[in-house]
């Protein structure tokens, strides 16, 4: 019976640690990528000093990044095998964090305080939106986004309700027909959602054809419109169209947003807000030494 009860204190301690641990092979990971947007290619004998790791630690990261389709590995060299292609969401939750916490409070602002039905996409800016409106107890909020629901529901005021569907790994959403009917049965006062690229000719647009699609019945059913992006999104166009520009009423991004292409959005019509976040010292670029 001793053991019984003091079992759990370790199971939570190596619980912690085990993500303690991921969060910073995550980071890492998202270092190496950045490196690779910048070089092209890397030569790994630079990388422990770089990341301050063992050399095992950086084999064991790379080991990951090719099983999973990020890199290509050759003759003590990395290269990105899939440039623009789609990360796991454990990735991309350590880039840009502060600017995505601050889009994420200033879209709960957006939202009116009366009782509203809502409807939220996945995703890493998404999950910061889902945490600024967890302290909400007048809001029933619809989501295909698992990682969405899970910060809705920390603080048990939300009524959140979870569409069906087919579970996507990569950005641990639900799509297909059961997410797309779910979602049908509702009209909804706003809709919030993410996006991978937003070019003012090409709109909004995803990696995912799938993922595209629920985003895309999301906007349709409500009546007000609004997309959450962080600056390194603007520009960028994918093949899986969301929608056009004009279709949607409320853009908000962050400051490191190219200027040209926050005109170019106003221009349409849209709203388009950019959160205020202080330039770091090396202007987001990594470099060695």
């Amino acid at each position: 019976m001793d053991f019984w009860w003091i079992r759990p204190d370790f199971l939570l301690a190596d619980s912690a640690e085990q993500s303690m641990t991921d969060r910073k092979r995550d980071e890492r990971i998202s270092i190496v990528l950045k490196l690779l947007s910048q070089r092209g290619e890397l030569r790994v004998r630079f990388l422990p000093k770089a990341l301050g790791v063992s050399g095992a630690t950086i084999r064991r990261d790379l080991a990951l990044m090719e099983e999973t389709g990020l890199v290509r590995r050759s003759y003590g060299k990395v290269t990105a095998a899939r440039l623009g292609a789609e990360l796991p969401a454990s990735v991309r939750h350590s880039q840009n964090t502060e600017a995505k916490r601050r889009i994420g409070a200033l879209t709960s602002s957006l939202i009116p305080y009366r009782p509203l039905t809502m409807a939220l996409s996945g995703g890493t800016t998404m999950d910061f939106v889902a945490k600024s409106l967890a302290i909400r107890s007048d809001l029933t909020v619809v989501t295909n986004g698992l990682d969405t629901a899970a910060s809705l529901t920390a603080r048990q005021l939300v009524h959140v309700v979870v569409t069906g569907g087919t579970a996507r790994f990569l950005s641990n959403d639900l799509v297909g027909k059961g997410a797309e009917e779910s979602l049908r049965s509702y009209h909804f006062d706003f809709a919030v959602i993410g996006a991978d690229g937003i070019s003012p000719g090409a709109g909004i647009t995803r990696h995912s054809f799938r993922g595209a699609e629920i985003d895309r019945v999301m906007l349709e059913q409500a009546e007000h419109k609004i997309v959450v992006a962080d600056s390194s999104k603007l520009g960028r166009a994918h093949h899986a169209k969301v929608a056009d520009i004009g279709f949607v009423h409320t853009i908000v991004t962050d400051s490191r947003a190219d200027p040209a292409i926050v005109a170019a959005l106003r221009k349409t019509g849209v709203t388009t807000t950019a959160v205020v976040v202080p330039p770091t010292v090396d202007d987001g670029r990594v470099r060695f030494g």
